[in-house]
């Protein structure tokens, strides 16, 4: 009996050990869960920071493309204004002549049926053009190079300028609400408060965008091919020709009436827009034969120039035919111009213009290669411990592929650029080196 009551201390004692190792082996449990927690919350927010990032940077791109299609609108808003001023005066020097009757209305329908006739004559319906009615389309004008010049520049300007403090602070911003809010160790409502340290071990993003003059080939050919979809700035050149001959001597030619336009956009960045008909009466004489007898119907010029000048006439000295045959005139004629369109020249307003301005793009050897960005963050948990995590993301062009107005075969034609919004955010495996 005295026995067994000596050895009931013995499994008190190693109850007691049990219960210690028990104690600490739960409290290793804690800290390893804890620790795991802590990882995988600081891993969600690196993927996330990176994803940001790429997506701010892809959204970046997509504005600059998105602001250099606004450019390209206005300058084609601007092309459309200056052709309705041209065709506006053009209008109004036709009622003139017809008003005055020279030609006479008569024989150009005689000549040329009486839908020619018709069209000149119904120059009168609007009246004779005032300065008010040429001042609106200027104002309009500048309206635009406003946009272009003010608002749009000063928007990519900003941009470019903010684009990587704005990143920073989305990157900051997601690592806070994902690792301060996840129930970790530490909670805190700054990346010190939370002991995070973010190092950028990839950035393809400095010297990417680039502003250039849009006063290059590559933009006036974008420019002029785009203008060439509106016939109301398409080229304008037909001839009208009676039917019977005139003239036995001249078998082969007719009384012509020629209709000629266009809208231009010249090597210096600046629009012209011309505008004229005449009417061409077949004559001969025996030192040149046939010729034809030029007499202008309407004329129209306007340029926009550089020189900050208000509106005024070009001053081009005409010809007078009092003094001079005209055929002699034409025959020393060296500016290729007819008398019609010198008309028009010497009549030219001028409006002050600044040009094309300047766009956006992608720097040189850079626009056949994703923008990467790689995050290195650590976190300090306490004196002797700290964890860390690396994500990678990229921004990349993909152009869509089914878009039902434009053909599938597009999609492999379309190089990154940025004219085309089509700018994404992924994230990508981590880069073995940066």
């Amino acid at each position: 009996m005295s026995r067994n009551v000596r050895q009931t201390g013995q499994v008190m004692l190693m109850g007691l050990v049990l219960c210690g190792v028990g104690v600490l082996a739960w409290g290793l449990m804690l800290e390893l869960g804890r620790r795991v927690h802590d990882q995988s919350s600081l891993n969600r927010a690196t993927d996330a920071a990176s994803y940001t990032a790429a997506l701010i940077q892809a959204r970046a791109l997509n504005l600059h493309a998105y602001l250099n299609r606004a450019h390209i609108a206005h300058q084609l808003g601007m092309a459309h204004i200056i052709a309705v001023a041209t065709a506006t005066q053009y209008r109004s020097r036709l009622a003139r002549q017809a008003r005055i009757r020279n030609p006479p209305p008569s024989l150009i329908g005689a000549f040329f049926g009486p839908q020619h006739a018709l069209a000149y004559t119904s120059a009168l319906r609007g009246g004779i053009l005032d300065f008010d009615s040429l001042q609106t389309f200027r104002d309009a004008f500048l309206r635009h190079e406003r946009h272009v010049h003010q608002v749009i520049a000063q928007v990519r300007q900003s941009q470019i300028k903010d684009f990587e403090r704005q990143r920073e602070q989305a990157i900051h911003q997601v690592l806070i609400a994902n690792v301060g809010q996840s129930g970790g160790a530490l909670r805190g409502d700054t990346l010190k408060q939370l002991g995070l340290n973010v190092v950028l071990t990839v950035d393809d993003s400095p010297g990417l965008v680039v502003q250039q003059s849009a006063n290059t080939p590559i933009w006036r050919d974008f420019l002029s091919t785009l203008v060439e979809q509106y016939d109301f700035l398409s080229e304008r050149n037909h001839i009208k020709r009676n039917v019977w001959i005139i003239n036995p001597r001249c078998p082969f030619k007719r009384h012509e009436l020629r209709r000629k336009g266009h809208v231009h956009l010249g090597l210096d960045g600046q629009w012209r827009s011309e505008e004229s008909l005449s009417f061409h009466a077949l004559r001969y004489n025996k030192i040149v034969g046939c010729y034809h007898r030029e007499y202008p119907m309407g004329w129209a010029s306007l340029s926009t120039q550089g020189a900050p000048q208000s509106l005024e006439l070009a001053g081009i000295e005409l010809p007078d035919f009092s003094r001079q045959v005209f055929w002699r005139w034409a025959k020393t004629q060296s500016s290729g111009l007819s008398l019609t369109q010198l008309f028009g020249r010497n009549t030219e307003t001028k409006w002050t213009s600044k040009g094309l301005g300047h766009y956006a793009a992608l720097a040189k050897g850079r626009d056949d290669k994703p923008v990467r960005i790689a995050l290195n963050v650590s976190q300090r948990l306490n004196t002797h411990s700290v964890i860390s995590a690396v994500a990678t993301a990229q921004a990349y062009f993909q152009y869509p592929t089914q878009i039902p107005s434009r053909p599938l075969t597009r999609a492999q034609q379309v190089s990154p650029s940025l004219f085309e919004p089509y700018w994404r955010a992924t994230l990508i495996p981590n880069l073995s080196s940066p």
